[in-house]
């Protein structure tokens, strides 16, 4: 059970390159793909090449120029795209020519008939030029193995279709004869006729592509001979005065030439004209037959010749790579039972060779050795590599028993699982359904084969993108499987709880919560209470009775499972970690922080503990005890763990790493939470300009730190240079998520407010206005977003001049309010509070004043000390109350009021200055013109020191104080 929340995705698999130079390109171009948040499915398209080679080329296989070029443009923002172009040049260059170590030239001692230096270059030269024609030569190869291992999937998934298509034809012809005309049995025979000419057709085409792709390769293999000689021979050349390689490049378009066919024949044919595909796939074997031709005339090469044989033969017990099939029998199986996949993968690929060079590939041992090479080569995660090699066992199977056999079946369900497994679910879910069909036909639909075949099917559905039909064909799988095998059967089980989990994934919690409710008691009646499978069901009954909005009972589901893991896995299980990860998490959400902070707390040690202090769930765990540390009310030591984080993330993942830029993010946020405003600022200034370079200007990630970055501006006292970053930002954001997406509609919030406060009122007004209009078609009239929208464009009615209907709109507010969520909501009680201010503005302050007076008990029993709205009312009732005519009144409630705030936000905090310099107001209105005089002189000074000279609220207090000096007569 993977922690849920954790940065998604498939990690990657292990780096096997053909040499060092070729791991440090394919590190390199990962990052890139890391950098750009593109999936392989995405990236695939884009450079045009399938997935499975994508992964290829990622996991070490040297690639050709045209790839690394396309990868480039696709993954690196334009501003860096020449240097990352130039940076993979040079490692290309290296991996296809790995540099040597120059040998000193022999020495030698002038003499009369001293070496003709002009001799030496020209022969440079000559040996440069043939060395750089190799390398080309060898890139064209490359490519035309390429093409043929694409058409080799293509043709084999177009066989199986004739093969369903022969069959089908061959079953409506015999039908017709029974009683059809003859021109219907004529037509039919001239369809089946035609199919059966496909079908030998896509044969042919296949085998050509197979030998072409074997010749391609065995030159290329020789044509690398050639390349370290010559190598060797250019080093000797130049002497050892220069370093080797610093002239050779890889010269453009040394990647062989792309055919467009064998991009653009489809990997499913379906609905397409096969003669066409046909075709196509006919006119990219000619092409490749021409490469290889041509380069095989060139350079004297004989494609034949792909294996050395050794001198020793294959049963010589004197040669390490001559060992006997039970020595190397013996040695896999040692391997896989000390349970080394990495070492397993070796010795079974070693004894798959042997087996095949001495008794041949489609003898029945070769075939079980090599299904045990693939298997092994899966374990290590290398998903690549297993499909290659699942592709050639398909192959000869197909040859050798033909494609109806159960074990040709079987190969086709693995290769298609690994196909998903290499980031193409969507070739997986299609390979699927084409073998159920046939399993369907061969096997039977009731046969343990065929509904495995529908589970996975099912599975990489919804893989694809597909949750509704996943859920829909689990489904039907769960019936048939309770039909079939019994309520209890292993099978039976599984699919409830897939059909469970896709009914959820598709949006509907609620459905997929009920579901797992029942199944649990199905579980712990078939295995038991500790069997991990019932304890995987409680978990995900727990997750989705969260999701479906009920965090309480999630959180007591997920405090009851972790006992119980403790108990039956252990506590430093990995389930047992996950669920307690999923308790704080829940506990957090069901609006106890305080407990979230102190589990998270006891889980990060425990986590470092059984994983290591770097492992991904360990600083995942820092991560969630920091956060709901702020939430809890201590953004100061929030602040200070996210610094110590950002610290871990830059050494462990590097400073670019998507991890290390979010933790940043936070670090930033905490901060202005803990009042360091201006440093939250800076820190979002300078996390900026890596987010553009990392993650490009459109990504998620920078459109937010742009938009926090903007609001501590606002907060940190430049409301109009927050306006004018919101103002910029919004554009952007609509056009990389979407006018309705909430982030968007959030920006255009923030500049509505920052308009406002940059002293614009009646623009914010409006922009309130059109926010409301948008907000409610996308979210509905009665959605909180929609409610805060309507409060604020009341507030800015107010201001705009016109508090008579700030104040009927803030009195339809509450009553909406109270409808919708209750007296005592954060929204209904903000409204009343809105309703007192404007009652008052308009000119009724006895009755704001009263308002206020009972709105006070509700929020202090309901809200923090602290909020806003509490605060605002306390300086609104004192300041009615002066304004109703009891001036002294006014004075004593500010005068109880200023050190409050002081305690509570600090001395220098905006809003206490402000109350301030409306207790020297009212002092002075009370008669006491000196005093309020000296509070002015006072208030000046703080005004300059924390807001500066030119600042608005400066200057009001410098007027204020001249005018009480007069009052005062001094």
């Amino acid at each position: 059970m993977p922690v849920r929340g954790a940065a998604g995705g498939r990690p990657w698999g292990p780096i096997r390159p053909e040499n060092t130079q070729a791991g440090k390109l394919a590190e390199f171009l990962r990052a890139r793909v890391d950098e750009s948040g593109k999936t392989l499915a995405v990236l695939a398209g884009e450079v045009n090449v399938s997935k499975s080679q994508v992964s290829a080329y990622l996991a070490g296989k040297i690639p050709p120029q045209p790839f690394v070029t396309a990868l480039i443009r696709a993954t690196v923002p334009p501003l860096l795209r020449e240097r990352r172009q130039e940076e993979a040049a040079g490692m290309l260059r290296d991996a296809v020519l790995p540099p040597r170590t120059a040998r000193a030239a022999p020495s030698t001692r002038p003499t009369e008939g001293a070496v003709d230096i002009a001799a030496v270059q020209a022969l440079q030269i000559e040996t440069y030029d043939r060395l750089t024609r190799s390398l080309e030569q060898q890139g064209e190869l490359r490519q035309a193995a390429d093409n043929s291992a694409k058409l080799i999937m293509v043709l084999l998934g177009v066989i199986y279709r004739l093969q369903e298509r022969v069959t089908g034809l061959a079953a409506e012809r015999d039908q017709l004869r029974n009683g059809a005309g003859d021109a219907e049995v004529k037509a039919a025979d001239e369809r089946l006729s035609q199919a059966l000419g496909q079908q030998t057709r896509a044969q042919e085409e296949l085998e050509r592509a197979e030998e072409k792709k074997r010749q391609a390769e065995a030159l290329s293999s020789q044509l690398q001979e050639r390349i370290d000689e010559l190598t060797d021979e250019l080093d000797r050349l130049r002497g050892p005065s220069s370093p080797p390689h610093d002239i050779l490049h890889v010269p453009a378009g040394s990647g062989g030439r792309s055919h467009a066919g064998a991009h653009e024949v489809p990997r499913d044919p379906g609905g397409d004209d096969i003669d066409v595909v046909l075709a196509r796939v006919r006119a990219v074997n000619d092409t490749d037959d021409d490469t290889v031709t041509r380069i095989s005339t060139e350079t004297g090469l004989d494609p034949s010749v792909h294996e050395r044989v050794p001198d020793n033969p294959v049963t010589s017990a004197d040669h390490r790579d001559n060992r006997s099939l039970e020595q190397l029998s013996t040695t896999a199986e040692k391997a896989a039972e000390n349970g080394s996949a990495a070492e397993a993968a070796a010795a079974y690929g070693a004894l798959a060779r042997a087996s095949i060079r001495l008794l041949g590939p489609t003898y029945p041992d070769t075939f079980t050795r090599r299904y045990e090479h693939a298997h092994w080569t899966g374990e290590t995660g290398d998903a690549a590599a297993t499909l290659d090699l699942y592709v050639g066992i398909l192959r000869d199977e197909t040859t050798a028993l033909g494609p109806d056999h159960h074990e040709t079946l079987g190969t086709r369900h693995l290769l298609a699982g690994w196909t998903g497994r290499s980031g193409d679910p969507a070739v997986a879910r299609d390979l699927l359904a084409t073998l159920i069909a046939d399993s369907k036909r061969v096997r039977g639909a009731e046969n343990p084969e065929t509904l495995f075949a529908r589970q996975e099917h099912a599975h990489w559905t919804g893989e694809a993108g597909a949750p509704e039909t996943a859920r829909d064909l689990y489904a039907a799988l769960a019936t048939d499987r309770e039909r079939v095998h019994g309520p209890d059967h292993t099978g039976t089980l599984l699919a409830h709880h897939e059909h469970a989990r896709w009914t959820g994934v598709a949006g509907a919690p609620e459905t997929a919560r009920d579901l797992y409710a029942d199944h649990i008691t199905d579980r712990e009646r078939v295995h038991g209470p500790d069997h991990p499978d019932t304890l995987n069901t409680r978990h995900e009954h727990a997750h989705w009775t969260g999701e479906a909005g009920d965090p309480e009972t999630a959180r007591d589901l997920y405090a009851d499972l972790v006992p119980d893991q403790e108990r039956a896995q252990g506590p430093d299980h990995s389930d047992t970690l996950n669920t307690r990860h999923e308790d704080a998490r829940w506990t957090g959400e069901a609006g106890d922080p305080e407990t979230a902070r102190d589990l998270y707390a006891g889980l990060v040690p425990d986590r470092e503990r059984a994983e290591g202090p770097e492992h991904a769930n360990a600083l995942l765990a820092r991560h969630e005890h920091a956060r709901w540390t702020g939430v809890a009310g201590d953004p100061e030591t929030a602040r200070d763990l996210y610094a110590d984080l950002v610290t871990d993330r830059e050494r462990v993942h590097g400073p670019d790493h998507p991890d290390t830029l979010n933790t940043r993010h936070e670090h930033a946020y905490w901060t202005g939470e803990a009042g360091d405003l201006a440093i939250a600022r800076d820190l979002y200034s300078a996390l900026l300009p890596n987010r553009h370079r990392v993650q490009g200007a459109d990504h998620p990630g920078t459109l937010n730190t742009r938009h926090e970055h903007a609001l501590l501006t606002g907060e940190a006292g430049d409301p109009a240079a927050a306006r004018d970053l919101l103002a910029a930002l919004v554009p952007d954001s609509e056009r990389a998520l979407g006018p309705d997406h909430p982030d968007t509609q959030l920006t255009r919030e923030g500049l509505a407010f920052w308009t406002g406060e940059a002293g614009d009122p009646v623009t914010a007004r409006d922009l309130y206005a059109d926010l409301i209009t948008d907000v409610t078609r996308a979210l509905g009239p009665d959605h909180p977003e929609t409610l805060h929208a309507r409060r604020e464009f009341a507030r800015w009615t107010g201001e705009a001049g016109d508090p008579v209907t700030a104040r009927d709109l803030y009195l339809n507010l509450i009553t909406e309010h109270e409808r919708l969520v209750g007296a005592d909501d954060s929204g209904t009680l903000i409204s009343r509070a809105g309703l007192a201010r404007w009652t008052g503005r308009a000119g009724s302050p006895a009755r704001a004043r009263d308002l206020c007076k009972e709105l006070l008990p509700d929020l202090q029993r309901t809200l923090l000390p602290d909020d806003h709205a509490t605060l605002d009312t306390h300086h609104d009732q004192a300041h009615f109350t002066g304004e109703a005519g009891a001036p002294e009144k006014a004075r004593a409630l500010f005068e109880a009021l200023v050190p409050y705030l002081a305690e509570l936000l600090g001395e220098d905090h905006r809003r206490t200055l402000w109350n301030r310099h409306k207790l020297a107001r009212w002092t002075g209105r009370a008669g006491q013109p000196a005093a309020a005089h000296t509070l002015y002189r006072e208030l000046v000074v703080d005004h300059t020191r924390v807001l500066g000279a030119d600042h608005p609220d400066t200057l009001t207090s410098v007027r204020e104080h001249v005018y009480w000096a007069g009052k005062a007569g001094l």
